[in-house]
């Protein structure tokens, strides 16, 4: 319903209430709210504020109500006699008034609206674009992430591919060997079995190893050695110790 006020002269309230009670105004889908008793300009703002229509129904037609806060002002002239045909006559001319001006107003109104709409509808494709390119952004730091994890693996790869060059280089020295399981001994210990000196250093023991053709039976590293058995760690070490007193005596 479309909201309209009347601000009239007091002395037309009566006569204006009946007028509008026994017409069929309401049959155009509008809504009389109020009746205000003054055309006084200050009164008029407050009472009218908000309203779609006002009608400034009055003898004499002074057209200094400005700054309303309605949507449109309209100024119904009323007749000099109270005869109630020609005052609802002159009322329905100021509503057909309204009514065409506001037809333009309203049309102006959709149009913005449908323009605030339009720009509202931007305004969601801008931030589903800015969400879209968050997510864009996050799984682009993700793939970086990755390609530098999958470069490391990479650069893995290639140090295990050379290390088991390596290996598969160093195997050459022991092709023709026979291949037995070796048991781990610290050297320190089976010495201590064998003499109360200090045990020979690893290389002195390498050497004697490979003079004596034990290579593959019997292996030194780091101050361990690596045999099938402990008995045959120690009966090697002896030999190895008889190798290097011969050795020894040799020098002498």
């Amino acid at each position: 319903m479309i909201d309209i006020r009347i601000a009239t002269n007091p002395e037309k309230v009566g006569i204006l209430s009946k007028i509008l009670r026994d017409s069929s105004f309401l049959d155009f889908g509008v809504s009389i709210s109020s009746i205000i008793p003054t055309t006084n300009i200050q009164v008029v703002k407050r009472a009218a504020r908000d309203a779609d229509i006002l009608l400034i129904a009055t003898q004499s037609i002074k057209e200094e109500f400005n700054d309303l806060s309605v949507g449109h002002v309209e100024y119904v002239k009323l007749p000099e006699n109270d005869d109630p045909e020609e005052l609802q006559g002159a009322l329905q001319d100021g509503l057909t008034r309204s009514a065409i001006k506001c037809v333009h107003v309203f049309s102006e109104y959709k149009e913005m609206e449908e323009e605030v709409n339009a720009l509202r509808q931007k305004e969601q494709e801008y931030q589903d674009m800015r969400k879209e390119y968050a997510e864009l952004k996050e799984k682009e730091i993700h793939l970086e992430k990755l390609t530098e994890e999958s470069e490391q693996l990479k650069q893995k790869i290639r140090n295990l591919e050379n290390e088991l060059e390596t290996a598969k280089k160093g195997k050459h020295k022991y092709d023709g060997m026979e291949v037995r399981d070796l048991f781990s001994f610290p050297l320190d210990d089976l010495w201590k079995d064998i003499a109360r000196s200090s045990p020979p250093r690893n290389e002195d023991i390498e050497v004697a190893i490979k003079r004596l053709n034990l290579e593959g039976s019997v292996m030194v590293s780091c101050g361990y050695l690596a045999a099938p058995s402990r008995e045959e760690a120690l009966d090697i070490l002896r030999i190895v110790k008889i190798a290097l007193d011969l050795q020894k005596q040799t020098r002498h």
